[in-house]
């Protein structure tokens, strides 16, 4: 294989040509024996458990593995190759969590929200930059024969709502709904923006309230609502929304 590498461009830049083969023309560093695509994607999806992955750099990840930034850009290319690497990573593991359907469309479509949910909680960094930014919501930057686990991440999660019979026009549009809510619930645990997380502060507020002028914020306050009641509830809306709609009938 040629050893010259593709140019892709500088950190954050958008280019989608796939990073070249590595060859005799890999860089001279001792550090770089250590060093493989691999290792380094590994290292990004370790950081975006917590830090967002829109701050998730080539520059950060080449700090936290104690080597040069070229290095890092040798073997993944631009900031988009490495985004895209680490969501791919992400949908394989989600993949490897999904359960399987059961009888009960209603019980396949609440299993298959809560794998996605807890997934995106304990991966914060990826919830916060899913809030942001589609861009890897679905297909992902492949290369050297790499399965796109995002195009077969969506695949299952679309089955589950078809499940439920009904028309497929009206199964994307829940699909979607319900993956934008699940995505805000999951970043708004992960960062601690339920009233339960700062009740002190708003009981403290309310309790200086009028009554009188204010009656519907003093009325029953959801002081105690945390990030478990809030996504639950919500789920249980999607699905009674789901419950009204006509069912697909076949010929």
């Amino acid at each position: 294989m040629a050893g010259a590498k593709t140019p892709v461009g500088n950190d954050g830049a958008t280019d989608t040509k796939p990073p070249a083969r590595r060859g005799p023309g890999r860089p001279s560093s001792a550090q770089s024996n250590t060093i493989t695509r691999t290792s380094i994607l590994r290292k990004a999806y370790k950081l975006a458990r917590t830090v967002p992955l829109q701050d998730v750099s080539i520059v950060m990840v080449a700090r936290e593995m104690g080597v040069t930034p070229a290095l890092i850009h040798y073997y993944i290319g631009n900031r988009d190759w490495l985004t895209s690497g680490v969501m791919n990573l992400f949908y394989r593991d989600l993949l490897r969590k999904w359960p399987e359907p059961t009888d009960d469309w209603r019980e396949t479509v609440q299993a298959a929200a809560e794998a996605l949910y807890n997934h995106f909680v304990e991966y914060a960094g990826i919830a916060s930059y899913a809030v942001m930014n589609d861009r890897f919501a679905v297909f992902q930057l492949t290369a050297f024969g790499d399965r796109d686990y995002g195009i077969e991440a969506m695949e299952k999660y679309i089955e589950s709502l078809r499940v439920a019979g009904r028309t497929p026009e009206r199964t994307a549009i829940y699909a979607h709904l319900l993956r934008q809510f699940i995505i805000n619930a999951a970043h708004s645990a992960a960062r601690h923006m339920y009233p339960s997380d700062y009740k002190d502060f708003l009981l403290d507020k309310m309790t200086k309230l009028d009554a009188v002028k204010y009656p519907n914020i003093t009325g029953s306050p959801p002081l105690m609502l945390n990030a478990q009641a809030a996504f639950q509830e919500g789920l249980r809306l999607f699905v009674l929304g789901l419950e009204r709609e006509p069912i697909l009938k076949h010929s």
